[in-house]
């Protein structure tokens, strides 16, 4: 945290998800009037981007604003990766997606705000670096199986069906986005399915080994060599997650010792049944310490599941898994600490 990148004679480019609602065409004019020397990028399919992103490894820009929502970012990290970049550009993460978890982390400002800030633009910025995981050969901030992964998916689903519906399609497709929408799903799809699940099936269980030989884990507010030996957890799941940032979508602070111990992961199993998941839903959503809730510090671990549960990798839910590894990967990324800037700005 606190790092600088420097923009004497930057590279400065643009990259935007061209299929995210919040990405209209209106918006990427006025960033291009903002940024009259910025290479914008605008892809709608993933054969665009993965050209988009070959282009701009060849660029080789040293900022790169990245608007879309947390899964526009770790699809540009992936594809940069893929194009063959070993060292990434800092990143200026936008609000334009539904969630924007990763944005919210880093104090990034709305639409309006962000527009007048970068033409005030320092040359030093400010910037945070983040540790990535990687599972199943992809990067993220967080990914994990539970009822994150069931929520998402209900979210996205209702989202689809109600723009969909003949008549009352745009104004559907409003109340069922950004948090309102997430309840709904929440109420409506994910708490009858996970009690559906819990009467005719019983809880799932979870297994969790350290692959990395030297986990840490939380207690008592302690960080300390975790006392589970290889196995660190084994025992009923509604959650299990890692992260190395402490924000789901809506500011929700799934997280909140994410930053805790750099260089590796948090990963969070929390252990409660639907009901009192429920009735904790505040707390959980500000991160306040819950009954239920384990954390550790790790380098690599391997879980196993009783049962398949949907599995999301950056808030795109991927299908069921029943066993997943996760690791700290080798590559490290510095993004925009938009509060950092705030505070230059307003000297």
């Amino acid at each position: 945290m606190g790092r600088a990148s420097r923009r004497k004679g930057a590279v400065v480019a643009a990259w935007f998800n061209g299929r995210a609602r919040r990405v209209t065409p209106k918006r990427i004019e006025a960033f291009r009037r903002a940024m009259p020397n910025a290479t914008i990028y605008a892809a709608t399919s993933l054969e665009e981007a993965r050209a988009d992103a070959r282009a701009l490894v060849e660029a080789r820009p040293t900022l790169v604003l990245c608007g879309g929502g947390d899964g526009t970012a770790v699809v540009l990290l992936n594809l940069l990766r893929e194009a063959g970049c070993t060292r990434f550009p800092t990143l200026a993460l936008l609000k334009l997606g539904t969630g924007n978890g990763w944005p919210n982390a880093v104090g990034a400002f709305g639409y309006t705000r962000t527009l007048e800030a970068l033409a005030r633009l320092p040359k030093t910025l400010p910037t945070q670096r983040f540790d990535l995981i990687e599972t199943e050969g992809r990067l993220s901030v967080f990914a994990g199986v539970g009822w994150d992964a069931t929520l998402v998916h209900h979210y996205h689903s209702n989202l689809a069906q109600a723009r969909q519906t003949p008549i009352a399609g745009p104004l559907a497709g409003k109340l069922n986005e950004g948090v309102g929408g997430y309840l709904f799903s929440l109420f409506t799809r994910t708490v009858p399915s996970e009690i559906g699940q819990l009467v005719f099936k019983g809880r799932t269980t979870m297994r969790v080994e350290d692959l990395g030989g030297d986990a840490l884990e939380l207690v008592k507010n302690e960080v300390v060599r975790a006392r589970g030996g290889k196995v660190l957890y084994d025992g009923p799941v509604s959650v299990g997650a890692a992260a190395t940032e402490p924000y789901w979508g809506a500011k929700f602070k799934a997280f909140p010792h994410a930053r805790r111990v750099p260089g590796r992961l948090n990963f969070r199993v929390y252990d409660r049944p639907v009901f009192e998941g429920v009735a904790n839903m505040l707390n959980l959503w500000r991160g306040s310490r819950v009954a239920g809730m384990h954390d550790w510090f790790v380098r690599a671990i391997r879980i196993s599941l009783s049962r398949p549960m949907p599995f999301q990798i950056g808030g795109d839910v991927i299908g069921l898994r029943e066993q997943m590894e996760f690791k700290v990967a080798a590559e490290t990324v510095e993004v925009l600490d938009w509060a950092a800037l705030r505070r230059s700005l307003s000297r």
